[in-house]
């Protein structure tokens, strides 16, 4: 796993941020902050590669989106943290499962089918429209396609491991998400925390325009 501190002063309010597949720091830069952040990806293994330190934190939001919903509740236990929110986006702690998370034979088909050519695919289903589209080209990743094809065959694989849970207080869905189908988010939300509608596709952060607005919603 990556761990990369964005911005960091002492003190105040931070928010550890656990990313997308194949996502790098691009895909949130848009978003404003007073806060400090700390960004999380790369989930090839979950192993931490240093102990951030929170101890001047007065407050403590952690943001999950897509795989790093299962990512962070697998993880976040050993950061030494006591968040005042936990905020799941558009994920589930089950990545690959018929109910709760993507189908497996939807899973296997994307795996299967990672080429130069599936990973457009894939960037253009995650979108809502070709506005949404344009505007992601400055939130791209600049990732290699071998890494990131690794990197879902190894969520893949680890999560048949690491099945733990995370108390969640807010769970955002988006209502035109086709990459955790709408459905089996709702099965995995439904009696665990505040269940929030956003507008769009997978990618949700054209939504808000600032991490605040994403704590606060």
């Amino acid at each position: 796993m990556r761990i990369e501190w964005i911005k960091q002063y002492t003190g105040g309010r931070v928010v550890v941020f656990y990313n997308g597949w194949g996502m790098d720091n691009k895909a949130v830069s848009q978003l404003r902050t007073d806060c400090d952040l700390l960004i999380c990806s790369d989930y090839r293994s979950l192993e931490l590669p240093f102990l951030p330190d929170f101890s001047d934190y007065r407050e403590i939001y952690l943001v999950a989106w897509s795989m790093g919903v299962w990512a962070a509740a697998n993880t976040v236990g050993k950061l030494n943290i006591s968040p005042r929110c936990n905020i799941a986006i558009n994920g589930t702690e089950y990545p690959v499962d018929d109910n709760l998370g993507i189908p497996c034979r939807i899973y296997a088909l994307t795996e299967r089918g990672m080429n130069i050519q599936g990973r457009d695919k894939f960037f253009c289903r995650m979108l809502d429209g070709t506005e949404d589209a344009e505007r992601f080209v400055s939130n791209r990743p600049c990732r290699d396609l071998p890494e990131q094809v690794e990197e879902l065959r190894l969520i893949r694989t680890q999560s048949a491991v690491y099945k733990n849970n995370l108390k969640w207080d807010k769970i955002f869905v988006s209502e035109k998400d086709v990459i955790f189908p709408v459905m089996q988010q709702m099965n995995w939300a439904s009696g665990k925390a505040e269940i929030k509608k956003l507008r769009g596709g997978h990618y949700p952060f054209y939504n808000f325009q600032s991490w605040e607005d994403i704590i606060n919603f």
